[in-house]
């Protein structure tokens, strides 16, 4: 028997199954729908729905449809298969920045199936806005560690200069060069090494993933954090190592010559880079850290 079904929007209702809960406009996070009357469950603002698929995936008797999610792109899971809380506290605490690895390819499948958790990072209003690079050429892996070296030996010389200090204070960056200067002595010797053949930015890492996005979206910083730690915790879960590779962010910061050098266009931004591989060593022990500082207002 075919459904009766009624469109309203994006949204398209089986009256048949419905059995008028609610939960679908509970869920929804921006009020985009709104309860009518029995007859009309639901009534959708277009304009206000950023396509969570909350209304959806909420159903209990699978009874609407949304526009965006075709047929196939709901998944039914068993929550009894997800991971404990300590079992994902382990992951959190067990994980270790690793810097040596094995000079050895990893399989394509691991890193797809990196990016696949890393797609499914949180986004702001579901603009899902991440896009990622894999480098894995060694002649541009090494290009990037040259330029961020030039970029570092630079950035030092000018921190130095008591004159552009104080044009970056005059400029509004004041807070920008108070939390560089203590970097100043690292940023140059990371450039001396790398001059005297000594990679101090990517430690021969075999692969790079960067992450960028349209830098007129909002949020687009954030989605890539967000997307970049999900890639570390799969890393964690994969066997691989990884590290973030901030002095090659600090150098895109400034300097676009690492985004032309991946043809990634003018108009995104890369927000984020992750450096992994097959790690050299396991640890076998994990650290305390500072207890957190909560205010419980």
């Amino acid at each position: 028997m075919l459904r009766e079904e009624k469109a309203v929007s994006k949204l398209a209702i089986s009256r048949e199954l419905c059995n008028k809960c609610g939960l679908c406009v509970s869920a929804c996070p921006f009020t985009a729908s709104t309860r009518l009357a029995d007859v009309d469950i639901l009534d959708v603002t277009p304009t206000n729905c950023i396509s969570c698929g909350h209304c959806a995936a909420i159903c209990p008797s699978g009874a609407l449809t949304h526009a965006d999610f075709p047929l196939g792109a709901l998944h039914s899971f068993n929550q009894e298969s997800l991971p404990s809380a300590e079992q994902i506290k382990q992951l959190l605490i067990t994980r270790r920045s690793i810097r040596a690895f094995e000079d050895t390819p990893v399989e394509r499948g691991l890193i797809e199936q990196m990016i696949e958790g890393a797609r499914y990072a949180p986004t702001g209003h579901n603009v899902q806005s991440t896009e990622f690079v894999v480098v894995e050429d060694k002649a541009t892996l090494h290009k990037i560690t040259e330029l961020t070296a030039e970029y570092l030996a630079k950035a030092s010389k000018q921190l130095r200069n008591p004159l552009i200090r104080r044009i970056m204070s005059a400029a509004g960056a004041r807070d920008l060069m108070s939390a560089a200067l203590p970097m100043i002595s690292d940023m140059q010797t990371v450039a001396e090494d790398v001059r005297n053949g000594h990679d101090d930015v990517l430690y021969s890492a075999p692969y790079l993933l960067v992450f960028h996005a349209n830098r007129s979206t909002m949020f687009a910083d954030v989605n890539a954090q967000l997307s970049l730690h999900n890639a570390a915790l799969m890393c964690g879960g994969l066997g691989l190592g990884c590290f973030y590779a901030g002095y090659v962010i600090g150098s895109c910061g400034r300097d676009a010559r690492i985004q032309k050098l991946l043809s990634i266009p003018d108009s995104h931004k890369i927000y984020a880079a992750l450096a992994f591989g097959i790690p050299k060593y396991r640890f076998k022990q994990w650290m305390e850290r500072n207890p957190p500082k909560i205010t419980w207002i």
